[in-house]
């Protein structure tokens, strides 16, 4: 299985630059198993992705179209998510 992760994200936010990093870093350990999309909410198609999501803040990180993680989270949590999903 293979899991397509969104990370919505905004040039302005302070915080989005960090979770950008944990995503990436973990996407080299799953490597081929994850597919790693950034989404600009301040762009007419990113923001209308983000409508589609219901995101109402950034950093938002959606897991194959319906996990959602808002904020910076841990690498162990979102290790643990992606876990679960390519166990599904």
């Amino acid at each position: 299985m293979r899991v397509t992760i969104e990370l919505f994200y905004s040039p302005m936010c302070p915080y989005c630059p960090e979770a950008k990093k944990i995503l990436l870093e973990i996407a080299e350990e799953f490597s081929e198993k994850i597919q790693v999309e950034e989404v600009n909410v301040l762009y007419s198609t990113g923001l209308e992705r983000a409508e589609k999501y219901d995101v109402r803040e950034v950093p938002t990180i959606i897991i194959n179209g319906r996990t959602k993680v808002t904020g910076v989270p841990t690498k162990e949590r979102l290790r643990k998510i992606i876990q679960q999903e390519l166990a599904t």
